[in-house]
């Protein structure tokens, strides 16, 4: 993690490791056999030093996306670092899938009643307004401080939730239409 904070847009390796690391390639590769490992392990540590955690409930997932900015600002230039780094990109695969797997459980009340579509395009909209890089677009290119950028995102996911609910009643309410066989 130093070597990510200290040079950004270096890559993260094997080898790179095992050079400032000064052991072996062979350890790394003992420890991390594949990049995928390295990355999965690389995003374990980053979410567990940035504070993230996932909501596990539609009522959570507010106070949680406020919480979770405030570690972005609590840890922002490391933060800012792992949105541009080379070596995070791999890190981005595990938090979208831990991401996706809390939003489809925080919201599966609302999804059941959506089609397999609208279900997947809420669930990546909210994995995307929980994100870092939604946290920076907010901050640089809004121009919002923190508390207005955390306040944003909250008012962000109460919109979306709230017209996915209102996509679920009508879907809910439309009868479906049998064809009906002619004698």
């Amino acid at each position: 993690m130093r070597m990510l904070r200290e040079e950004p847009a270096s890559t993260v390796s094997h080898e790179a490791i095992a050079d400032r690391s000064g052991i072996a390639a062979r350890t790394v590769y003992r420890h991390f056999p594949t990049r995928g490992h390295l990355g999965g392990a690389l995003w374990a540590r980053m979410r567990d030093e940035t504070g993230t955690r996932w909501p596990t409930t539609e009522a959570d997932i507010a106070p949680s996306v406020r919480a979770q900015f405030a570690q972005f600002e609590k840890h922002e230039t490391f933060v800012r670092a792992s949105i541009v780094a080379p070596a995070m990109a791999d890190y981005r695969v595990h938090g979208s899938a831990e991401g996706r797997a809390a939003f489809q459980q925080s919201l599966a009340a609302v999804t059941r009643d959506l089609s397999p579509a609208e279900s997947r395009r809420l669930i990546a909209v909210c994995v995307a307004i929980y994100s870092a890089p939604f946290w920076q677009m907010l901050r640089d290119r809004g121009k919002l401080s923190a508390e207005e950028a955390r306040q944003a995102a909250a008012s962000a996911f109460e919109a979306v939730i709230s017209a996915a609910k209102a996509r679920a009643r009508v879907r809910k309410r439309k009868p479906t239409r049998h064809k009906e066989k002619r004698p």
